[in-house]
């Protein structure tokens, strides 16, 4: 059901009008009456009975369907319905005491409801082919007993299929009861008494008196049988069988039911309501409502939560709510009764359940609480403050002035002037209050007046600028008398406290900083005083701020940030210490000592979402009254605060499957714990709701999928979610509700298990697996066969590899040993080379020695030198010009053969010299001193000193042999 259901608390009043058993009605009480119709979603307007089931949800019988509601929207059941019933006019419901089955008598048939499988049955009474108008249904000690209109009353025991017809039950049957182990059939001949014993007529004495009165209607409720007659008179009968009569009237009585304190509620045909009230010996009150005066109430129903429900002839479904706290006043006409204009500027008490009510343009209606009346004392002015002081209703008018209400209601303008010789005929009087010594102070749009009745003297206090103690600002629009009878007066840019010993004023900011320019955060509007003596002040814009007394500094209120709304427009104290603070977003109720609020909105019951300025007052009898832009508002705050405390059930409702078309198949569940999904059903919804007929826009919903999420989800209108692509397994959907403001409810779960695909379930996965195994443990099977077979192949082919390897190794260490032989050869041919060169050096340097001896012999005998011996000694010394020649060939020779030595030499040694190198070469090919001396051409102590040298190059110590170290090195 879509938000239009919100409205239905927008309709008018009942009120209750006192009477006597045959005299006129006198009194009357205003109580709110909500309404569902075809426009919400009801099948029809004719509502014929009302039923809860076990489950908590409410069945309405109309004359074309019957309906199922859950306090949001209806489900409708006719007989064009899948599933749906045999015929539509819906006669009478009864629960099934003995089964979980809902029993439905039609106009045409007797129809009943499994709750189990969500289908409707039809049941034959007769075994005949006719049609059969179901009056009533009941069971008396586990008999099934069913009236059929003009044809009979049949039974059924518990355990037989066919039922049995009561002999000379025959004509018009109205309705039957089953009490005291009798059935009682009401017909237009009269009482009809049955035994359920023996199935046949018994004679009751005390009972005589209805057998040739036409009966309409029997209702038991508790231990009282409840008999209604087409002549408007109502009966109930004890245990004792023992008639008492309780109401006279001259409409068919056509329905009773008792509320919670026992009072009697009779539905009429074309008079409406009566109640009887028990308190009062059963006084009777006519209930008057433009929905229900003067109608045909065809079905009255006690309902949960002290709610009363009516079934109305063409005016659907009406509620009565004794809980609700709220009562509404507005121009709404009931019966000619209503407010001048919506819009309640101002109110004030005049004396008990009396109000007198300014408005925004209709002037002032006398609003009486006790009966209802209302009438326009003041009319076409615009009303913004009224206040009661000794005989006289005091009212402040915008751009008006000041007028008043003498005893007799009779209005009179004021007409006094201030000490400037202003007139007060156009001021805003925007408050009016009287101190501690009836002077009364009025807050203007110019300054504060306060007005001597004693001398009739009339001050003008004003703002004057450079000057401390004078009024903040000019614009009031509050003034306050706190316990101590100290005046405050709230500005638009400040507090004022006025001093009386010097005739002038204190000035407070809320910021501690004075502002002459209009400052939101100094804007004060509302004041008030709790039982503890703080001060409260509410602003235009900045919220609520509590002053200091000891320090007159401010501090904004705790609860600042949870309020709906930070325009304060006026504060009420109740008798419990609870502020009430109207807003521009509802009521706000603030415990001041525990720093918690609660909310109320216009869903609530409140005549709107705003309020106006200073409209408000608390009554003598503790209620209070707050007026907006919709109406005027009269509630008790205890009651107010105690209101919406028990959270609903809350019911998992329906399912909604879908294919892969996205095709949706909607089911009710609300009766199962559990659900079993099919493969191909992964995406689906779950829909929610909780019970709740008065306030469910007050619910919030929180619920979450336990095994797919852990975390909650938090909802406040939608009441379905969606689910999709899920993996199979157990899931537990959980869902609880609550009011605004309160802990959550009870947890509600349903089980719900998504089954497998056949290749996710665990039988084919072990098939999967033992397959996987089997063909594993043949692949290893052949892999080891193979890996064997390789294994021989491969042995045969390193077999058959070695021996190649080995044969090749062998002609190749063949051929390594023939190279070897030839390096050595060649090495031996190159020694032996090296040797025969050193020996030359030695030769050559022997050759020099001996010629230079034969030019010392020529130099000593020149007479013996002669051509032939010239020629011998230059034939030597040409032999001696290759002797360099001959060094860098045993140089070469040297490198070809002691690589390494000389590799090892150089880099161990870096510092040698040429001649220390020269050395080395000949020490390493072996040569003895004198050969050493011979080829290098010293003498053999040169090459002594040349050793030494060459030990010092070498770093060798004194023990260390020069030969052996440098035979070793290259090594």
């Amino acid at each position: 059901m879509k938000a239009t259901l919100l409205t239905k608390f927008a309709l008018g009043f009942l009120f209750l009008n006192v009477i006597a058993l045959t005299t006129k009605a006198t009194d009357l009480k205003p109580i709110k009456l909500s309404s569902f119709s075809t426009k919400n979603g009801l099948s029809q307007n004719n509502v014929n009975d009302i039923l809860y089931d076990k489950y908590g949800f409410l069945w309405i019988g109309t004359d074309d369907g019957l309906n199922k509601f859950d306090g949001h929207s209806f489900q409708k059941f006719t007989s064009n319905s899948i599933n749906g019933l045999s015929f539509s006019s819906i006669r009478c419901l009864k629960n099934d005491p003995l089964e979980d089955k809902l029993w439905i008598g039609t106009n045409g048939s007797l129809e009943v409801y499994d709750f189990e499988t969500k289908i409707f049955t039809k049941v034959k009474v007769q075994n005949k082919h006719t049609v059969e108008d179901i009056k009533g249904i009941t069971w008396c000690n586990n008999k099934q007993w069913v009236g059929i209109n003009h044809i009979g009353l049949f039974v059924k025991d518990k355990g037989l299929e066919n039922y049995q017809k009561i002999e000379g039950t025959e004509g018009a049957i109205q309705s039957i009861a089953a009490f005291k182990n009798t059935l009682f059939l009401a017909s237009d001949k009269g009482l009809i008494t049955i035994s359920n014993r023996t199935f046949s007529e018994i004679s009751i004495p005390t009972l005589h008196q209805f057998k040739k009165q036409n009966i309409f209607i029997l209702k038991r409720i508790n231990n009282q049988l409840f008999v209604g007659t087409k002549d408007g008179s109502l009966y109930s009968i004890d245990n004792q069988l023992k008639p008492q009569k309780l109401y006279s009237g001259k409409n068919k009585i056509k329905t009773v039911s008792l509320d919670h304190k026992q009072n009697i509620w009779i539905g009429t045909e074309g008079n409406g309501i009566i109640l009887l009230e028990k308190a009062k010996q059963y006084k009777s009150f006519t209930l008057l409502h433009h929905k229900s005066n003067g109608k045909t109430i065809n079905y009255i129903y006690k309902g949960v939560e002290n709610n009363i429900w009516i079934g109305t002839f063409g005016d659907g479904l009406q509620l009565y709510n004794e809980s609700d706290p709220f009562f509404l006043f507005t121009e709404e006409k009931t019966y000619s009764l209503g407010l001048s204009h919506n819009s309640v500027t101002s109110i004030t008490e005049v004396k008990d359940n009396q109000l007198f009510v300014g408005t925004d343009g209709g002037g002032v209606d006398k609003v009486n609480l006790k009966n209802g009346k209302i009438e326009n004392v003041l009319s076409n002015k615009f009303v913004i403050s009224l206040e009661k002081n000794d005989d006289k209703v005091w009212v402040g008018k915008y751009h008006d002035g000041l007028s008043y209400f003498d005893k007799n209601d009779k209005i009179h303008q004021f007409t006094l002037k201030d000490q400037f010789g202003k007139s007060l005929s156009t001021d805003n009087i925007w408050d009016i209050q009287f101190d501690l010594e009836n002077n009364m102070w009025l807050a203007t749009t110019v300054g504060v007046i306060k007005y001597n009745q004693n001398t009739e003297s009339v001050t003008r206090y004003l703002h004057q600028n450079n000057i401390k103690n004078t009024l903040s600002n000019n614009d009031t629009r509050k003034v306050y008398l706190d316990i101590k009878g100290d005046i405050w007066i709230g500005s638009f840019n400040g507090l004022n406290k006025y001093n009386k010993a010097n005739d002038n004023f204190e000035q407070l900011y809320l910021n501690q900083t004075k502002n002459d320019s209009l400052n939101t955060n100094n804007a004060i509007i509302s004041i008030c005083e709790d039982n503890n003596f703080n001060l409260w002040i509410g602003t235009f814009g900045n919220g609520l701020w509590k002053l200091d007394r000891q320090t007159d500094t401010f501090s904004p209120a705790a609860i600042n940030q949870q309020l709906p709304n930070q325009v304060i427009y006026s504060i009420e104290n109740d008798l419990d210490g609870i502020l009430w603070l109207s807003t521009n977003k509802g009521l706000v109720a603030f415990n001041s000592l525990e720093n918690t609020i609660r909310c109320f909105s216009a869903e609530d019951g409140l005549q709107g979402k705003q309020f106006n300025v200073g409209a408000s007052f608390l009554l003598n009898n503790g209620n209070l009254a707050f007026g907006g832009t919709e109406g005027l508002n009269v509630f008790n705050g205890v009651k107010a605060m105690h209101f919406l405390q028990e959270n609903p059930n809350v019911k998992v409702t329906s399912l909604t499957l879908y294919n892969e078309f996205q095709n949706a198949n909607t089911m009710d569940i609300s009766n199962q714990e559990s659900l079993q999904l099919p493969p191909h059903h992964r995406t689906f919804s779950l829909g929610f709701v909780g019970l709740d007929y008065n306030y469910h826009h007050n619910i919030e919903y929180r619920y979450r999928l336990k095994g797919f999420e852990e975390h909650w989800h938090k909802s406040k209108s939608t009441k379905t979610v969606i689910y999709s692509n899920l993996l199979y397994g157990n899931y537990s959907f959980e869902v609880q509700c609550r009011y605004k403001g309160q802990k959550w409810g009870e947890l509600t779960k349903i089980e719900v298990l998504l089954q497998a695909n056949y290749w996710e379930t665990l039988y084919f996965k072990l098939s999967i697996a033992l397959l996987i195994a089997l063909a594993l443990v043949g692949i290893y099977y052949i892999y080891v066969r193979n890996l064997k077979k390789q294994k021989e192949m491969l042995d045969q082919m390193v077999k058959e590899r070695s021996q190649a390897l080995l044969a090749k190794e062998m002609d190749i260490l063949e051929m390594n040993n023939q190279k070897a032989e030839l390096i050595k050869e060649a090495l031996a041919m190159r020694e032996k080379e090296l040797t025969t060169h050193a020996l030359r050096l030695v030769h050559l340097n022997t050759l020099i020695d001996h010629i230079d001896k034969k030019l010392e012999s020529i130099q000593k005998t020149p007479e013996e030198f002669s051509p032939s011996k010239i020629n011998s000694i230059r034939r030597e010394i040409k032999e001696v010009d290759d002797l360099e020649k001959d060094w860098k060939v045993l140089n070469s020779l040297f490198a070809e053969v002691h690589k390494p030595f000389i590799e090892t030499l150089t880099k161990t040694h870096p510092t040698l010299t040429e001649g220390n190198i020269r050395m080395c070469y000949l020490i390493k090919l072996n040569m003895s001193s004198k050969d050493i001396a011979s080829i290098m051409g010293i003498s053999s102590n040169s090459v002594k000193v040349a050793r030494k040298r060459l030990r010092k190059r070498l770093e060798l110590e004194s023990d260390d042999s020069l030969e052996e170290y440098i035979m070793k090195m290259g090594q």
